[in-house]
């Protein structure tokens, strides 16, 4: 059954708060629409809401840390990559605190408050700064998993949530390891590898194509940084063409990450699914996915593509 991730994140936050009491949360005036309102009415003494101040979120979290503390810091992912991009950078950054960095809404995910709160290009940010392990999480089985890793991970970690009503596409039972992609579907023609939600639409494509003699194998990258080089260049390898989809811009997310890694060790063909390096609209979320070139029938035409290519 479909629902907002948002939900099933403020049940994993509110879990792991009792099993570990050294994790706080910090919002910044959006405790209802990042869901750690949950946390907050069980443990208001380990929350704190800052107001509409994103700087001083990451300033408090870092503080926070610094009391051997694990802040959990919350808000939509455009305004804490970009608003608070200085602190990220020297305070959690260059500092290499020990705050989680949790981005919501991300990609197109809450259409109906526009292009300007559309985060299109956090993962770009994030990627390039040092020392943050970045993760993006598909639905809610991984999410359950993921929580518990990230909370243990010594370091700054970005964890990127979409708002969107998703389903499972992993068993509960899936454990989730840090650095480590996903085979979901074995294939020997092509490798689509893929972040986040988008991955139902993956799975949906990879199952046309192989109506089509077309053997698709399809690969998960949940963690964007450390990437699982292995997995890619193993794909690459044994493939020879791959096709990257993301929710985000083209340029700087996983496409960038997996053509950067094959161009240097291992060249193939690489498509990119995703974002033209444009803003969105307001409109419906499924249809704004489809009229901006992450539709199913754009991931099975990159296929296409990708195989004309192959030597």
């Amino acid at each position: 059954m479909k629902k907002q991730l948002r939900l099933t994140y403020g049940e994993a936050l509110l879990a792991l708060g009792r099993e570990n009491p050294q994790v706080v949360v910090v919002d910044a005036d959006m405790a209802d629409g990042t869901r750690t309102v949950e946390f907050r009415k069980e443990f208001p003494d380990r929350f704190y809401d800052v107001g509409v101040a994103e700087q001083n979120l990451v300033g408090v979290a870092v503080g926070l840390s610094l009391t051997e503390l694990i802040p959990f810091v919350n808000t939509f992912a455009w305004l804490l990559t970009l608003r608070a991009g200085d602190m990220l950078r020297t305070l959690v950054s260059y500092a290499a605190t020990n705050v989680k960095l949790v981005g919501g809404y991300g990609g197109f995910s809450g259409p109906m408050d526009g292009a300007t709160h559309m985060s299109i290009m956090d993962l770009s940010v994030v990627r390039a700064l040092p020392g943050i392990t970045v993760v993006v999480v598909s639905d809610h089985a991984q999410l359950r998993t993921a929580l518990p890793v990230i909370a243990a991970v010594d370091g700054p970690v970005y964890l990127r949530m979409s708002r969107a009503e998703v389903e499972d596409v992993h068993p509960s039972d899936k454990l989730f390891t840090l650095g480590k992609g996903n085979v979901l579907k074995a294939g020997s023609d092509l490798s689509l590898v893929c972040t986040g939600t988008i991955i139902t639409r993956v799975l949906e494509a990879a199952d046309q194509l192989e109506a089509r003699g077309v053997q698709a194998s399809v690969v998960e990258i949940h963690t964007l940084k450390p990437l699982d080089e292995e997995l890619i260049l193993q794909e690459a390898s044994r493939t020879g063409a791959i096709v990257t989809c993301e929710e985000h811009n083209i340029i700087g997310g996983l496409g960038s990450a997996v053509s950067e890694l094959v161009s240097e060790k291992h060249p193939v063909p690489v498509q990119r699914i995703g974002i033209r390096d444009c803003f969105g609209e307001t409109g419906p979320y499924d249809d704004l996915l489809d009229l901006y070139g992450m539709g199913v029938s754009d991931i099975v035409e990159a296929a296409g593509r990708a195989l004309k290519l192959k030597r």
